[in-house]
């Protein structure tokens, strides 16, 4: 069971119920949990975005690495050929 009363300072809770009138919520907590979920949201998706972005910085510097081996062993087969 998760506890559901969070302590809030007062000023936040008067800017909560000024974005609850302007987005028509219901209440200062429902633009609690409305603000929090859409910067949530945000925040996650810039996150995974960089985990990306890392993840294939990382597979391009292998094929990288890789295709200078394999020119580096075609370059030695060559000599040995002497193409």
């Amino acid at each position: 069971m998760y506890d559901n009363k969070i302590r809030l300072s007062q000023d936040v809770l008067e800017k909560a119920e000024v974005i609850a009138q302007e987005w028509g919520l219901k209440n200062s907590r429902a633009a609690v949990e409305a603000v929090f979920r859409r910067y949530a949201d945000e925040y996650l998706g810039r996150r995974a975005q960089r985990e990306r972005a890392a993840s294939v910085g990382a597979i391009a510097s292998v094929m990288v690495a890789s295709s200078a081996s394999s020119c580096d062993a075609l370059n030695e087969l060559d000599e040995l050929l002497g193409l």
